[in-house]
């Protein structure tokens, strides 16, 4: 029986509350401000060696256009309602509009703070992992209370 492969949104739910219980735990041993420093360094990881892995899947060298295959996996499940894809050149951008990754975290009761770290916090080292001609930048969040998250990823 071959095994269905597991969206992107699915897999987060499941680290979500893994990364809750932890955040609990940590918390009372030595406070909030350093549970959640632990939690943000182990994300920054995880997403490096996420991007990293991603990038040996293109074909010859990593490049920007296969770089911009992913959003249809974080896309998966309507996870995200993403407006004005484009790719020219050396840029590829994006707007994402609204984000089921956010707003589940929300309802599984995780605390405000880990929720928009566990939301926002991967983009970047996932794209550094990736490779070291890409550069994101992104000016605001959803979860900051901006009306989307403007990405912008370029290939230097």
């Amino acid at each position: 029986m071959k095994e269905k492969p597991v969206t992107a949104f699915a897999r987060r739910k499941v680290e979500a509350e893994l990364y809750g219980q932890l955040y609990k735990t940590i918390t009372k041993k030595i406070g909030k401000e350093k549970a959640l420093e632990i939690i943000k360094e182990n994300l920054y990881d995880g997403a490096f060696l996420a991007g990293h892995n991603f990038a040996k899947t293109a074909e010859g060298e990593p490049n920007l256009k296969h770089f911009s295959s992913m959003i249809e996996a974080w896309r998966m499940g309507n996870a995200l309602e993403v407006k004005n894809i484009s790719l020219e050149n050396n840029l590829l951008k994006m707007d994402v509009l609204s984000c089921k990754y956010q707003q589940a975290y929300y309802d599984m009761g995780l605390p405000d703070e880990l929720c928009t770290l566990l939301s926002c916090s991967r983009d970047e080292p996932f794209a550094k992992g990736y490779s070291t001609h890409l550069r994101m930048e992104r000016e605001t969040t959803l979860a900051e209370g901006g009306k989307c998250c403007p990405f912008r990823f370029y290939w230097d």
